[in-house]
């Protein structure tokens, strides 16, 4: 389990270029990936946003990237010194044939196209970047399933909570069946008639049942089940933790409803409670 929340950084100098790589991440209901310090190089975008994408399923996430060229290549421009001999030597050459005093100038050089500037590439950027974003990756990811351990302890215990509420409620039903049959007697015998004993019985059923909550309690432990399943997967389970989060409150919101014994409804307040700080928990969860 992973947390959506936590930084990483890395660096890396390679092929003349070095870069940092900063990179946070926060909670948010989908992933969605803010690409900054690039604008002067647009290609960079597809291509760190498609790495972040591979890794990550979830989250706001920030991406900065610092970007310079090595000290050890020089402060001038990086001159096609291959290419500039070439067109010069053709010029001195031609310069003979012609029987011309003066040899080439350095305009001479430049007018014939022999003094270039390697131009600036994504391919030539990417090898440094992509080793600086692995490391930042690394860092964040590693970040993440530290604080998702803390997660997933934290809605362990409030899921031990929804199950041991969930079992006082089990172990309270039977003296909440005598009770209504209690009830249901003192009114019987306060209209001061008979009743068939047999025709006694069925009454306390037809009544219990419009309180019987059993369906409830069942589902409640297969959420619960569902719920220690997900918390042992390695994949992003936050969406489904969301979606059970609202179930347990939906089943626990129809046994208050349904409860008319003040032990019950008391362990239904408990329990609404831990779903809340559960729901709340989740939404950091990736």
């Amino acid at each position: 389990m992973r947390s959506m929340t936590g930084f990483g950084a890395g660096g890396a100098s390679l092929d003349g270029w070095r870069v940092e790589a900063t990179i946070r991440s926060v909670n948010h209901r989908f992933l969605s990936v803010r690409i900054r310090s690039v604008g002067e190089r647009p290609w960079l975008h597809a291509q760190i946003e498609e790495k972040v994408r591979a890794v990550l399923a979830r989250g706001e996430v920030g991406v900065w990237l610092a970007v310079e060229e090595s000290e050890e290549f020089g402060e001038g421009p990086d001159v096609d010194h291959a290419l500039a001999r070439r067109v010069h030597a053709a010029l001195r050459e031609l310069s003979d044939e012609l029987g011309l005093e003066a040899p080439p100038t350095l305009g001479d050089l430049v007018r014939a196209g022999g003094f270039q500037i390697h131009e600036e590439s994504d391919e030539a950027l990417w090898p440094a970047a992509e080793r600086a974003l692995d490391e930042a990756l690394a860092a964040l990811i590693s970040a993440r399933e530290r604080e998702g351990a803390v997660l997933r302890t934290e809605l362990a215990r409030l899921t031990d909570a929804l199950e041991a509420g969930t079992s006082a409620i089990e172990a309270c039903l039977p003296s909440v069946l005598v009770g209504l049959r209690d009830k249901l007697r003192e009114r019987i015998e306060g209209l001061d008639v008979a009743i068939n004993p047999e025709r006694f019985e069925a009454e306390v059923v037809l009544y219990a049942d419009r309180f019987d909550i059993q369906e409830e309690l069942v589902r409640l432990k297969g959420h619960i089940a569902r719920a220690r399943e997900l918390f042992r997967r390695t994949s992003p389970v936050g969406k489904e933790l969301d979606f059970l989060g609202q179930e347990f409150l939906r089943e626990i919101n129809t046994l208050g409803s349904k409860a008319r014994d003040s032990e019950i409804v008391a362990t239904v307040l408990d329990m609404k409670m831990c779903v809340e700080q559960m729901r709340e928990q989740v939404q950091n969860v990736e």
